[in-house]
């Protein structure tokens, strides 16, 4: 069987595709179109098909016409999605009242998909005030709100199809508010639930009662309606997807969660439970504009605040109902907090996040407190310490903690060894009796060493699959780099200390029997990365420990893409390499000032070398007698000088003896200072 499913790659369309796709033989071949990418269309959809020119839209009519079940959402659709699949079932949904333009080769039914909130201020006059599909002519949408449109839309449907002689026939499928799968219209609650972010709130007294379905237990309804020829569309064209949570007593009217009790659910399950607080009418702001998160605010806003109480179809409560799903019946029939262990998971799963549990050991002062903070601070998980933890029964369930669970956690693991975690990851299992053994072990009967009677059930050691480590990490280092270590930061009045945990953890892990790292890879069967510290700092430990942890990919878990730490990385280097250069700079310019300074001071001396040798020279004069000054200071020199003039016989022999005199004291200078 054909099937064409819109929109193929958003949530709904997703279920759709894998619910509607098996059949009795084997599989049906489905069609489809995309809201955005085809990269996040499931692989088995045989064709993507679009309008987006007259060749293609001639191609997607093809399509449509040439199914047996078509299916489109209003969740993802317009109203022009809407008109081009009429137009392309031979009606023209223009004209009033709508008028067929031709005839299909064989029968087509459409079923639209559409929102309880349709019927958010419906009220009926039933005994229990019970809302049932029957009830669809009084089906009444909240004024202003866009499921007005949606209305238009399923009695546009209905107008179109569904006349006398009309090969065409259309049936609504109604659902509640939709989770699971990954949730659409309370991601933000489990988002900030998973992030531990404590900003949930109850709008109103949180009384109201909202109706849900899993997003699965509708595409079954879907199904369920969309084969069975035996409905008469004329009469019953809407079919309702309900969950039915069990009631006390039994035999009365399934109710709903209230508001309060999901919100409340979701925080208890998957965050540290608190007491989520309760907003009063117009003390909350409906989100403005049109981007992703504000439009999800205001469709949590208005599925909060839905209070009605519905039934679902009766084809939902039908024996045989569903029975080529996988399971066969029911997905979700009790409802999200019935489930909610079970719905938090798909969110994960479907969300991308991992719990990263590690654990992280190796000697002391190796480096491990500061590598399991920094992971702890990347990753966003809890840091918790094996050494001193008490019982290992404590540290199990702080280990299998709500948050732990879902986000995971890193273990510091001291100085542990293998009996420590061996006593903490495994745990005693009573093994029941092979067939054949029971008769034996009840009529035997085991007795101790002093003749006490016991029980001859066999016990083996069993892991806290939960629980367990996916990574391990070991850090390795010389007992001289870590006693080096420690002195540097406790002191060297320490040493003392250092050599009995040294001790420690060498009985524990590097004498002949079983260590720490054995236990993962032995008992576990989980790899152990070994990572040598040194000559390296605290940022290549953890960017070493980072990569090993993301070697199958970074999970999403709400955290900086790879691109984004990649930057982060280059912006850390390139401001590493920034400090490197201005204190080189700053120690270029100190060396350079301080041989300014040096020669400044050389200067300096060396001027007062030359007053100090002045005044020598001048205190000598004084004390030479005239005679004898003028015969050593003037008289060789005048002498030279008149000597000179008789030579040259000047015009001026003034100024020719002055000149003579003025260099010969010139060049006494010179001589002066050269040997100075």
């Amino acid at each position: 069987m054909r099937i064409f499913i819109h929109n193929v790659d958003t949530h709904l369309g997703k279920v759709l595709v894998d619910e509607l796709r098996r059949n009795a033989n084997g599989f049906n071949r489905v069609f489809g179109t995309i809201a955005k990418s085809a990269d996040q269309a499931p692989k088995v959809v045989k064709r993507i098909v679009s309008r987006n020119d007259p060749k293609t839209s001639k191609k997607m009519i093809d399509t449509i016409s040439s199914c047996r079940i078509v299916v489109i959402d209003l969740f993802s659709s317009t109203l022009e999605d809407l008109h081009f699949l009429i137009k392309a079932l031979k009606v023209d949904p223009t004209s009033n009242p709508p008028k067929p333009t031709g005839e299909l080769e064989k029968e087509v039914t459409v079923v639209l998909i559409s929102s309880a909130l349709v019927w958010a201020n419906t009220r009926v006059d039933s005994e229990d005030g019970v809302i049932r599909e029957t009830d669809y002519v009084q089906r009444t949408p909240k004024p202003g709100s866009k499921y007005e449109q949606w209305k238009e839309m399923e009695n546009l449907v209905l107008n179109c199809f569904n006349r006398e002689g009309s090969s065409v026939k259309a049936l609504i499928v109604g659902g509640g508010v939709l989770y699971g799968e990954g949730e659409n219209a309370f991601t933000p609650l489990f988002k900030d639930a998973w992030r531990g972010v404590q900003e949930h709130v109850i709008l109103g007294n949180g009384k109201n009662r909202i109706p849900m379905v899993h997003v699965r237990d509708l595409a079954r309804l879907v199904r369920q309606v969309g084969e069975n020829g035996e409905i008469v569309a004329a009469e019953t064209p809407y079919f309702l997807a309900i969950d039915q949570p069990p009631t006390e007593p039994e035999g009365a009217p399934s109710l709903p969660p209230t508001q309060a009790e999901l919100v409340q659910g979701i925080v208890d399950e998957i965050c540290d439970p608190y007491e989520v607080p309760l907003v009063q009418d117009g003390a909350w702001e409906t989100p403005a504009g049109d981007d992703e998160e504000a439009v999800a605010l205001r469709d949590l806003q208005e599925a909060l605040t839905l209070d009605l109480v519905m039934a679902p179809s009766k084809h939902m409560l039908e024996a045989e109902f569903a029975p080529l799903s996988n399971p066969p019946g029911w997905f979700c029939r009790d409802g999200i907090l019935r489930n909610i262990r079970k719905i938090a998971g798909e969110f994960c799963k479907e969300r991308k996040l991992r719990a990263m549990r590690v654990l992280i050991g190796g000697p002391p002062a190796s480096g491990k407190t500061t590598l399991a903070q920094n992971v702890s601070e990347h990753f966003k998980i809890p840091r918790l310490e094996l050494e001193g933890s008490g019982e290992p029964e404590k540290m199990v369930e702080t280990l299998s903690s709500r948050v732990c669970r879902y986000r995971g956690f890193v273990l510091d693991a001291g100085l542990s060894g293998f009996e420590e975690v061996n006593k903490l990851f495994r745990y005693d299992l009573e093994v029941p009796p092979k067939e054949g053994e029971e008769e034996a072990a009840a009529g035997e009967e085991a007795e101790d060493d002093e003749g006490r009677s016991g029980s001859s059930a066999q016990v083996t050691r069993a892991m806290h699959e939960d629980i367990i480590p996916s990574f391990v990490v070991i850090t390795q280092a010389p007992r001289g780099l870590c006693l080096g270590r420690w002195l540097q930061s406790r002191g060297q009045g320490e040493e003392e200390e250092f050599k009995q945990r040294w001790q420690q953890y060498k009985r524990n892990n590097l004498s002949e029997m079983h260590s720490l790292a054995d236990f993962f890879q032995e008992i576990c069967k989980t790899s152990v990365f070994n990572i040598p510290i040194a000559g390296k700092d605290e940022e290549d430990l953890f960017e070493s420990t980072r990569i090993y942890m993301e070697r199958e990919g970074r999970p999403f878990n709400y955290l900086p893409t790879g691109e984004e730490v990649a930057e982060q990385i280059l912006a850390r280097i390139a401001e590493k390499e920034q400090k490197d250069a201005d204190a080189k700079a700053a120690e270029q310019q100190g060396e350079d000032l301080a041989a300014v300074q040096l020669g400044e001071s050389q200067r300096q001396e060396r001027r007062l070398q030359i007053i100090q040798q002045h005044e020598l020279e001048q205190q000598k004069l004084r004390e030479l007698p005239l005679r004898e000054y003028l015969m050593q200071y003037m008289i060789p020199s005048l002498t030279e000088g008149l000597i000179e003039v008789c030579k040259v016989l000047p015009e001026n022999p003034a100024d020719y003896l002055a000149n003579v005199l003025e260099e010969r004291a010139g060049q006494e200078l010179t001589e002066s200072e050269a040997q100075s």
